[in-house]
């Protein structure tokens, strides 16, 4: 029979995942270290993410899809992928927050989540001036096919919500949300100077490519996490699987916009 005790973290990827025909992820070095037990603070936790992703995070930052919407080569049909795929994510980010929210009681870590959620409505506002741009309806966005690359990253936040600690979400945002919001303010920047979109139309993009630092909110509730037993390697994880998915978005993106 086998125990929780003896399963390995690294059981969670022992074969490296190629998400598209030119990348692949490399197993991040924190996977050999796991279950040290170490002391380490919340900014060495943090530390370490950004120096194992900063090659993930390029590649997501330079990533093709940004490339073919600069040169215009994505037209305005597969255009619709993008607002479609991002309201069934956003619909259930709210649903995986509203969990985080009623899980976590502790004030700070509670009202963080809580701007979260309202963050996460406004965007599903925002949303609507871009998908009618691009002639989409309401029923139009509900019923599009989205792709199982393209909603990845809700799925791990909606498994998150049941089963994560606190510190390995906070991380995660925090690794991620820099590279979604650099990623949407290039996205912004091309569909208005290449496609026609007015400033109103973009504001789903620009709100996430402004979004303000938490790091100063962030640092405590992780550091929290490992004062009460979260370990390193699940924090450090999280952050790699948020970036991983995304990029797996992005490369659906270039997969459905060159078609």
């Amino acid at each position: 029979m086998i125990s929780l005790e003896t399963l390995q973290p690294t059981s969670f990827l022992d074969q490296q995942s190629e998400l598209s025909d030119h990348d692949h992820f490399v197993r991040p070095s924190y996977f050999q270290n796991a279950g040290k037990d170490d002391m380490i603070s919340s900014q060495e936790v943090v530390k370490q993410i950004r120096v194992e992703l900063r090659h993930l995070d390029d590649e997501i930052r330079d990533h093709r899809y940004l490339h073919l919407l600069r040169k215009s080569k994505v037209d305005f049909p597969s255009l619709r992928a993008f607002p479609a795929h991002q309201y069934h994510i956003i619909s259930s980010d709210l649903r995986s927050v509203a969990m985080m929210i009623h899980r976590f009681n502790e004030p700070t870590v509670h009202s963080y989540f809580m701007k979260v959620f309202q963050g996460e409505a406004e965007a599903l506002t925002n949303l609507l001036p871009l998908a009618q741009k691009l002639g989409m309806s309401g029923e139009e966005l509900k019923h599009y096919p989205i792709t199982p690359e393209g909603f990845a990253y809700a799925t791990y936040m909606g498994w998150l919500s049941m089963y994560g600690s606190a510190a390995e979400i906070v991380a995660g945002f925090l690794a991620n949300f820099p590279t979604w919001g650099y990623n949407c303010g290039q996205m912004s920047q091309s569909l208005r100077k290449h496609y026609g979109f007015a400033p109103e139309e973009t504001i789903f993009l620009e709100a996430f490519a402004n979004l303000p630092s938490f790091e100063s909110v962030a640092l405590p509730i992780i550091q929290k996490g490992l004062d009460e037993g979260v370990e390193p390697w699940q924090i450090q994880r999280a952050a790699y699987l948020f970036q991983g998915y995304e990029k797996m978005f992005w490369d659906s993106m270039a997969k459905l916009g060159s078609m």
